[in-house]
């Protein structure tokens, strides 16, 4: 395993201090001196270091999201060049990721490798229900991914990788403005040949009003609580049970639960007008979800070769419109073989069912499967100044036509620390169940997409250029004429450049700086998707003031973006900055202070949607 490069091992390992129940303590002298491994997993379904992957990945570190104050996932992914966002109000409110201006459904969210994308569902996975207290690193691809993971990666994929045990016991507890509280507790040991790790986390707010008055209304700019709206409350409680032994030296067993138990009130639209409607509490309003995601394995690990077996369940239930409820599950096998130094070929294969229950109420009863084979090959040559890695994978659903996608890339170190880097890739995504057979918007004739792109970039030690382009076929859309969803015939674009640059002043302050500019994000009809930040622009400086104290300042810039396809409702052109302050006052022990929206910015992201204010939040957090 090669050693990381850039500042983020040296200094970004320093917030330890910081954290909640994560790190172990350092002092700021010999935190400068350690270079620690970024890993990630995503790119080939194995581990590799984050400097020997061709694509374009960004890897948020625990101590990053202790730093910033990051609460959900949603938080820390504002942080990514190439990502924007929206939500329908506050805290557990629907939220739409758009990864390189794809849909929020493209990009495949993954929890230790288990699929969190909703099967019946429209958002892909929900977002805003993922919090952050156990979380290790979470790691962001770039361009499609389906040569390795199939569907639903078109746009990228999002890992989410929780907390390993070692011995640790720790605690945290925020309070703060709309009256939110939030708790965790983490337990973890490694008692001779097993470990375990058993974590809580509990939010709660009461929030503020989801509905605001609109661009359109005469009281635009007025906030929900000044108007007297009545506040969106949100709770949500994450349970995680991890367990692992070791058989032998060469053969480990593991097994995980996540269990989240959350409960959101939303507001209305009258669909009449299309405006929001701030709406007391009923059964159109109140959502209350409990979603499970289940695995367990085997690995073994023989001198040059790594076997897994795995088995992966997630289920999804909510109560809103009288209930949904679906679940995945998929059991496989996948084997490493390292032929060579930095070298290796890996396959897998195995089977993905997909089912949903309830839809609306309704009991719908439909399911579909997958049988699926996959190749990958890595290699570093000529002494670690190229590294080329190909991906092929081949889908056999029971509902649709069998489909062959694939990857390759290459990075080409020119100079030591200056280089290239391109990648191509297929992707495509299957119609979810509820898109093929809900009574109301469904249509039993979707077809899934097919997605084709390459990007193309430079590096010079911690700076990144990038230009994607991306087209899809057939791109799942909704007829707000025949209220169903049906197939864009034609290719839909999307084309852009990130940049991103991190580094050091004086030693002390490390920044983390990102740059979008999409060029275009347009259906085949010519239309341009709406909610698409042309220009965003994010932030972050870490101020190392001694060694028990972390001030960081960090915040986004949404350049111009239209709330609806005729660009009449505009709902860019703002700037949101955030404070945080960490202070290490015993040992084991930290408090911190931040400020959110310092500036009180009023901002939509959807037109008609409240956002937070300014808000204050203090907390105490230990390890011990």
């Amino acid at each position: 395993m090669k050693i990381a490069k850039g500042f983020r091992g040296r200094y970004f390992s320093l917030a330890a201090i910081a954290a909640t129940v994560s790190c172990i303590q350092l002092q700021a002298q010999d935190v400068k001196a350690i270079q620690l491994e970024r890993v990630v997993v995503s790119a080939a379904n194995s581990e590799q270091d984050e400097e020997d992957v061709t694509e374009d990945v960004t890897v948020i570190t625990a101590d990053e999201i202790q730093e910033r104050g990051y609460v959900t996932l949603k938080d820390a992914l504002a942080s990514v060049p190439g990502i924007s966002f929206t939500s329908n109000g506050g805290y557990g409110q629907p939220t739409s990721i758009y990864l390189r201006g794809l849909n929020s459904d493209q990009t495949l969210v993954l929890i230790d490798g288990v699929r969190a994308n909703d099967v019946t569902g429209l958002l892909g996975a929900q977002f805003e229900t993922l919090l952050l207290d156990d979380v290790e690193r979470i790691e962001v691809i770039k361009g499609a991914q389906s040569g390795v993971w199939g569907a639903d990666a078109s746009a990228g994929v999002i890992n989410i990788v929780t907390k390993g045990a070692k011995k640790a016991l720790g605690y945290g507890y925020k309070l703060g403005t709309y009256d939110t509280r939030s708790f965790n507790l983490m337990l973890s040991d490694k008692k001779d040949k097993l470990n375990y790790s058993l974590s809580l986390s509990s939010f709660q707010t009461k929030g503020f009003s989801a509905a605001e008055p609109g661009s359109g209304s005469p009281l635009y700019g007025s906030r929900g609580d000044d108007l007297g709206y009545e506040e969106d409350p949100y709770t949500n409680r994450t349970y995680i049970v991890k367990l692992g032994y070791e058989i032998s030296e060469k053969d480990r067993v593991e097994a995980s639960l996540r269990a989240i138990d959350a409960k959101i009130h939303y507001d209305s639209i009258d669909f009449a007008t299309g405006k929001t409607v701030d709406a007391p509490d009923g059964p159109f309003t109140l959502n209350s979800i409990k979603n499970r995601f289940y695995s367990a394995g085997y690995s073994r690990e023989d001198g040059q070769n790594r076997l897994r077996l795995f088995y992966n369940y997630s289920t999804f239930n909510r109560t809103q419109y009288g209930g949904y409820s679906g679940h995945i599950k998929e059991v496989g096998a996948i084997n490493r073989y390292d032929y060579a130094n930095d070298s290796f070929f890996q396959a897998g294969g195995g089977y993905q069912g997909f089912s949903q229950g309830l839809s609306a109420g309704s009991d719908l009863g439909k399911k579909y499967a997958n049988r699926y084979i996959f190749a990958t090959n890595y290699n570093t040559l000529f002494e670690g100044r190229t590294i080329v890695s190909e991906s092929v994978r081949y889908d056999n659903y029971t509902n649709f036509e069998n489909k062959l996608t694939y990857k390759a890339g290459i990075k080409q170190y020119l100079l030591s620390e200056f280089g290239v880097s391109a990648n191509y890739s297929t992707g495509y995504n299957v119609p979810t169940l509820y898109r093929l057979y809900d009574s109301w918007v469904g249509n039993k004739e979707l077809k899934p997409e097919s997605t084709r792109g390459y990007d193309a970039g430079l590096f010079f030690k911690d700076f990144k250029a990038i230009y994607f382009s991306q087209r899809v076929e057939d791109l799942i859309d909704y007829n707000y004429s025949t209220f169903k969803y049906y197939n864009e015939p034609g290719s839909s674009k999307f084309k852009g450049v990130e940049l991103s640059y991190s580094g050091t002043i004086l030693e002390d302050v490390a920044y983390d700086l990102g740059y979008t500019r999409l060029l275009k994000a347009q259906k085949a009809s010519g239309e341009s998707f709406a909610r698409r930040a042309k220009v965003s622009f994010n932030y972050s400086f870490t101020w190392f003031a001694g060694d028990k104290h972390t001030v960081n300042i960090n915040g986004y810039y949404v350049g111009e973006r239209f709330d609806d396809v005729a660009k009449k409702v505009q709902t860019g052109k703002y700037n949101v900055t955030n404070i945080a302050l960490r202070h290490n006052f015993a040992k084991g022990y930290t408090g911190q202070i931040e400020v959110r929206n310092i500036f009180d910015r009023f901002y939509q992201e959807v037109d008609g949607y409240g956002t937070s204010g300014r808000a204050f939040y203090i907390g105490i957090s230990a390890k011990l």
